[in-house]
């Protein structure tokens, strides 16, 4: 009997020992796993599921949704999810504005510029007077697409939304010039930082911003290796080199830390930032981007 005690205590104890040690390793996994959402509904079956309140099911959702944007490891964890749950948010809620706004900075920012137009494009018509929505849609159009007439339009269209504030005027205006094109972007991004509402659409418009502020020494750095092809009919070894040259003052430094290499086109990248989305436009380019532009607005802006 005693022996029979002993082994049901010690069975027991590993037993015991034993859902500590599965427990600890469960908690660790919640720890270490970022926050993810298994599977998103189709829209049809949420809204007869919620009984005739598909509101209340958007904003439950829209809580997940902001879980999800909001974990600290989402860049591991990758966005496949972010814009399936934010278009059924806005399919059970359209006039759900700060899910576009919000949602669609993030996008853009993580690289998903096209599922960003797609959330922004919805919402400029189902929220026309949230002025901010088609002026990131232009601003999409332009950092990303270098398509400037589209751009100017979404400009335009958020200026004729009511409350907007002078600089969707000035963005249209700004079209018109087709050099500095990074200058200009940041000038948008920081409007729209100034513009923003809460902490995570600020840090993905603060991500723009600086992925604009790198492109703007790129560009300039690209400019200057294209004159040293054309001088030397060969491209520099390195950025250094084109100094030596006289083409530029200085190096200027890399706005991500890093330092500055070039690709077999004799583009600049960061070495600790590969990405680019600017290339300078060439004389015909310029041209042609004008002329389409002028199409587009039809003369409605002052000569």
């Amino acid at each position: 009997m005693k022996r029979r005690t002993l082994a049901l205590l010690l069975a027991a104890a590993a037993f015991a020992t034993a859902k500590v040690a599965i427990g600890r390793r469960l908690d660790a996994q919640r720890v270490l796993a970022p926050y993810d959402i298994a599977y998103v509904p189709r829209t049809s079956a949420v809204r007869w599921a919620s009984l005739g309140h598909p509101t209340l099911a958007a904003n439950l959702y829209w809580l997940r949704a902001v879980q999800y944007m909001g974990e600290p490891r989402a860049g591991a964890r990758g966005w496949d999810k972010l814009f399936p749950v934010l278009d059924l948010v806005t399919d059970l809620d359209p006039h759900h504005g700060y899910a576009y706004q919000v949602g669609a900075n993030i996008l853009a920012g993580a690289g998903r510029v096209d599922e960003s137009n797609r959330l922004l494009e919805k919402g400029t018509t189902n929220v026309p007077e949230r002025y901010i929505l088609p002026y990131h849609r232009g601003v999409n159009a332009f950092l990303y697409e270098g398509d400037y007439a589209a751009a100017a339009s979404w400009f335009e269209r958020a200026a004729k939304a009511s409350g907007a504030p002078l600089h969707t005027r000035e963005a249209v205006m700004a079209m018109y010039v087709k050099a500095d094109q990074a200058d200009a972007a940041i000038r948008f991004l920081t409007h729209m930082i100034e513009a923003s509402e809460d902490p995570e659409s600020r840090k993905a418009l603060e991500a723009q911003l600086q992925q604009a502020r790198l492109e703007q020494v790129a560009l300039r750095l690209d400019a200057a290796v294209q004159a040293f092809r054309e001088r030397f009919v060969r491209l520099p070894f390195a950025i250094e080199e084109v100094r030596f040259a006289g083409l530029i003052d200085a190096v200027p430094p890399d706005p991500y830390g890093g330092s500055w290499i070039l690709d077999e086109e004799g583009r600049t990248h960061s070495s600790v930032h590969d990405r680019r989305v600017m290339k300078p436009l060439t004389p015909s380019e310029r041209r042609d981007s004008l002329q389409r532009l002028r199409s587009t607005l039809k003369g409605a802006m002052p000569r």
